[in-house]
């Protein structure tokens, strides 16, 4: 099992760029619960503070594609790092918008700002697969590790703000934040990858965007769906444990089903696949809907844990093949605005599916939005077996050496 991963850690650099890119996502799993509870002490108001959440969220999704071609076409460094300190600069602007009591319009336009200038790290990688591995195989495993890797960041983040707000405050928290986008991002640009001179635009990438694609297109309607279905878990597993009458056990849900997704995503990294890539991607959607039907049936906690654990058993996978489609369907020049559509596409459809699922949850009860993952995640299966997503041509060439970006 370990031997595909040795594969991909033994290459010149790599675990210097998984390690700096983990470091430098941890703002991403950190902000949700800093911001959330930061504008709730200052607006003594869950619905503001929720709306601050969205709206951060929504504002990553709408900008990410625009952040990920102004990357193609000017370079990684000089896009990452003026974000990354204005973003801290955002920051320190919203605790202290907080501490002053502001309105609350201008804490959530703070909010979102902030998520305007998430600094693409995870497609930035992603594309970075590309150029380092030459062997697609490797690089599949490649996509799997970074796929658990980001289970870790949205356990490890919230655990960690919540460890400082028990010792400081939500202010503090979210002061930190800033410094350690910063530092973060300082520490993913030195990584020897990141110092490479592919930073000049390519000419692909200044007349044809990622969307020119046909595969890429087709591949966004799953996606958002997928996400739908992602973000209407997200909001059960909380109401399943009040439901079951543990308030603490909301979080245990939680990180049980990001642990099922972190085994799967390492089970699936490990394995020598010879299916078709989206037929395979087709299967994972199937078994992902196998896998979150028990969760409708769920009433107690030791039955939510049971079930939470295998309904994520599939998440991992599904992204590691969804990156790998969208590597391969893509030509050189315009890939980190491909990954950063992609990032969009879940994260819309995850919003829109925490809120159907808050609703549903009011007219239905507590099995409801395990009814609308189920839903969401069948239809992407049924769309992608109608879609295009077949490798677009000379797609599956690994960039060139002196390819600038």
């Amino acid at each position: 099992m370990l031997a595909k991963y040795r594969s991909v850690l033994s290459a010149p650099g790599a675990t210097r760029l998984f390690v700096s890119a983990l470091v430098a996502r941890l703002p991403q799993g950190m902000a949700p619960l800093a911001v959330l509870l930061l504008v709730r002490g200052a607006t003594h108001s869950y619905a503001i503070a929720g709306l601050a959440v969205g709206a951060e969220a929504l504002a990553t999704a709408g900008c990410a594609p625009v952040v990920g071609r102004l990357v193609d076409r000017i370079g990684r460094r000089r896009v990452l790092a003026p974000m990354a300190g204005t973003q801290a600069v955002v920051y320190l602007l919203l605790v202290s918008a907080a501490d002053a009591h502001a309105g609350a319009p201008v804490l959530v336009v703070l909010a979102a700002l902030s998520g305007a200038l998430l600094p693409p790290i995870a497609p930035v990688v992603r594309v970075l697969f590309r150029e380092l591995f030459d062997d697609i195989a490797v690089r599949d495993t490649a996509y799997s590790l970074e796929a658990v890797l980001q289970e870790l960041i949205w356990i490890s983040g919230p655990l960690l703000v919540a460890v400082l707000i028990a010792f400081t405050s939500p202010s503090f928290a979210v002061g930190l934040l800033g410094a350690v986008c910063v530092t973060g991002v300082a520490v993913f640009l030195s990584a020897p990858l990141l110092r490479s001179p592919k930073a000049s635009p390519s000419r692909s990438s200044e007349r044809r965007s990622a969307l020119a694609s046909p595969e890429l297109r087709a591949l966004l309607g799953p996606i958002a769906l997928t996400g739908c279905g992602l973000g209407a878990i997200e909001v059960g597993l909380p109401s399943l444990a009040l439901h079951a009458g543990s308030r603490p056990a909301s979080g245990l849900l939680l990180a049980v089903w990001s642990l099922g997704s972190m085994i799967g995503g390492l089970w699936y990294g490990s394995r020598a696949w010879r299916s078709p890539l989206r037929r395979r991607y087709q299967t994972l959607l199937v078994l992902a809907v196998l896998c979150t039907a028990p969760l409708i049936a769920a009433r107690s906690i030791p039955a939510g844990v049971a079930c939470s654990l295998v309904a994520g058993l599939f998440i991992a996978p599904m992204f590691s093949c969804q990156y790998a489609l969208v590597g391969r369907s893509v030509s050189e020049g315009s890939e980190t605005e491909a990954f950063t559509w992609v990032s969009a596409a879940l994260i819309g459809g995850f919003s829109a599916g925490s809120a159907v699922g808050g609703l549903v949850i009011e007219a239905a009860g507590v099995s409801a939005p395990f009814v609308v993952a189920v839903l969401a995640t069948m239809l992407a299966a049924l769309v992608t077996g109608l879609s295009r997503l077949a490798p677009a041509p000379n797609a599956c060439a690994p960039a060139a050496p002196d390819a600038g970006r």
